[in-house]
């Protein structure tokens, strides 16, 4: 079980954890990052680009837009992250694969939403369609980030310890 640490306002404080898993992925102000999914009432991808664009980094929405719109953009605004679930960053990956349009050209790649970034035949298929370093963290819509990966540890998932309380509970006892 998880236990949230601090009395923060919800919003704020899945606001910090994002913040706490850029700063552990090595995003930074000159970073680009790219968010090429429609946002829709899930508060995970709206905490994420609030996060970004609070520390000054720049944030760029795909929603409503093909796949190949989506790649053209990313390219056009020259993102160096990509954010999105596995499944879609492999299939935008093999849209990319095809040619016709202009391609991003991320260093890296943070990822969540499903199973995938820590798993190893997942993670290198996105490395090898994208040639950037993968991410992976993992969240509830309710709290936020909970886990991410640091770029000195990669499949290794971090708690962030400074919102949440890991309990390790014994179901016999």
């Amino acid at each position: 079980t998880l236990r949230w640490l601090d009395d923060l306002p919800s919003w704020q404080g899945m606001l910090d954890c994002w913040a706490m898993c850029y700063e552990m992925a090595g995003v930074g102000k000159l970073d680009r990052l790219f968010f090429p999914f429609s946002f829709g009432p899930f508060l995970g991808f709206w905490t994420a680009f609030e996060a970004a664009t609070r520390q000054g980094i720049l944030a760029v929405p795909g929603g409503g837009l093909s796949s190949e719109a989506r790649l053209r953009m990313a390219a056009d605004v020259d993102a160096t992250v990509l954010l999105g679930t596995p499944s879609y960053l492999i299939h935008l990956g093999e849209k990319a694969k095809e040619g016709g349009t202009r391609v991003p050209k991320p260093r890296l790649l943070i990822v969540a939403g499903e199973p995938g970034g820590s798993i190893p035949a997942t993670r290198k298929r996105l490395e090898t369609l994208w040639n950037a370093r993968v991410i992976d963290h993992s969240g509830m819509t309710e709290v936020g980030p909970v886990t991410v990966e640091c770029v000195e540890n990669p499949g290794g998932l971090h708690i962030l310890e400074s919102r949440y309380l890991a309990e390790i509970l014994d179901p016999q006892t």
